[in-house]
């Protein structure tokens, strides 16, 4: 299996990153491109759904929350809509210098080294705009 990890040092408390990723209309705002206008549906508890879909760009992701601990970590079972293989997700949220966040992606099991390259563009893409809506500097890799 093949997995990536990716990070930004986002200019937001940890809070308001953490509202970004658990609040369907803030998350909506920024994970993919404003042209895909996309919908997110997410409940923040054990097992409950983390989605996202764009009917514009005909894709979704159909995730569940497998483990969090507000306002630090995300642990997503994630699956495309479409296919049967899954993928994990934690997203951690560290404090950093001048109230700003260091947020880091982990994304593990993927099946070949195309679709880790293709996820690592992904999250660096997404982790780009969450610095586009706050400020911050992107430390991807």
């Amino acid at each position: 299996m093949f997995e990536m990890t990716e990070s930004a040092l986002v200019a937001a408390s940890v809070d308001e990153v953490w509202s970004d990723l658990t609040d369907a209309s803030r998350l909506g705002e920024w994970i993919w491109p404003p042209r895909f206008d996309t919908e997110a549906v997410v409940e923040p508890v054990e097992l409950g759904r983390w989605e996202v879909r764009s009917s514009v760009a005909d894709l979704a992701v159909l995730g569940r929350v497998l483990d969090l601990e507000a306002p630090t970590r995300l642990r997503l079972e994630w699956r495309w809509e479409g296919e049967d293989h899954t993928t994990d997700a934690e997203l951690t949220l560290e404090r950093a210098a001048d109230a700003s966040t260091r947020v880091t992606v982990r994304h593990t099991g993927f099946q070949s080294a195309d679709e880790r390259e293709s996820h690592i563009e992904g999250w660096s893409n997404c982790l780009q705009r969450l610095i586009d809506r706050h400020g911050g500097v992107a430390a991807f890799g």
